[in-house]
């Protein structure tokens, strides 16, 4: 699945409702976010609580250096396996 735009509170609580579109991916692309807020974080950590629950590994794709600031400051960063963005030209 690929997020973008705001990952906050209100977008937190649409995406929640949602989940079952997208709780089964074990990847994310997170490359189009471009804000984020510790409901953001906390909704990530449920996301691969979930993924590590079914065996699998939380893979994020172009996670941004807030996503990695945050998720170092609560401790959580050790539960995502985290990419860069593909910048190879198509």
């Amino acid at each position: 699945m690929k997020l973008s735009g705001e990952l906050q509170a209100p977008q937190v609580n649409e995406l929640w409702q949602r989940r079952a579109e997208w709780w089964q991916d074990d990847e994310l692309e997170l490359g189009d976010v471009t804000t984020l807020d510790s409901a953001g974080l906390a909704l990530l950590v449920k996301w691969a609580k979930a993924t590590l629950a079914r065996g699998a590994t939380p893979q994020l794709v172009g996670a941004s250096r807030d996503f990695h600031t945050l998720a170092n400051l609560y401790g959580v960063a050790d539960l995502f396996q985290s990419t860069p963005p593909n910048t190879e030209d198509a």
